[in-house]
């Protein structure tokens, strides 16, 4: 069952107009678990108060991170956000799917990809902000529902070869 957060950094009801239309996507993916929280210390100016991110480290508890936000410059928070994963997280993020919503923002999709994961594109042809967000977030639920799966089989495979080993093993102290 994959597990995404979404991110909104941003005070603009845009921000998090985008987010709940992720995080509404994310959700229409079958057994995907989904929770969506301010990366900023301040709540947003909509009518429906979020809880925040309480520490950037807990994004390693997700199969999926999407991260919303205005477009234009990069916000000082999701900035902070990026320095602190690049700094206290190298390589613990490589099977983490990222989507970005926020319009084009090719230095934040840069700063992203050098966390390690896999970035998801949004789907070509959405049209207006809220389907973008609601296809971007039903992606990233599906991709990392794929990658939660294959991971799963692959854990098991080398369950089964760490026991085959061990009984190999184990014949052979008895013959001694």
């Amino acid at each position: 069952m994959p597990k995404v957060i979404v991110l909104f950094f941003g005070a603009e009801s845009p921000a998090v107009t985008l987010a709940e239309a992720a995080a509404e996507g994310a959700k229409g993916i079958r057994f995907t678990e989904v929770d969506l929280r301010s990366g900023a210390p301040y709540q947003a100016t909509t009518e429906r108060r979020h809880k925040r991110l309480e520490s950037p480290a807990q994004i390693q508890e997700y199969d999926g991170a999407i991260l919303a936000c205005p477009a234009g410059d990069l916000p000082a928070d999701l900035s902070a956000l990026l320095d602190e994963l690049e700094r206290s997280s190298p390589g613990t993020l490589t099977n983490t799917v990222f989507g970005i919503v926020c319009g084009e923002d090719t230095p934040l999709a840069t700063r992203v990809m050098r966390l390690g994961g896999i970035l998801v594109a949004e789907p070509p042809g959405a049209v207006g902000p809220e389907v973008r967000g609601l296809r971007l977030g039903a992606r990233v639920a599906t991709v990392a529902g794929w990658i939660t799966h294959a991971l799963s089989h692959e854990h098991r495979h080398r369950r089964d070869e760490h026991e085959k080993d061990h009984e190999h093993h184990e014949h052979r102290h008895e013959r001694g």
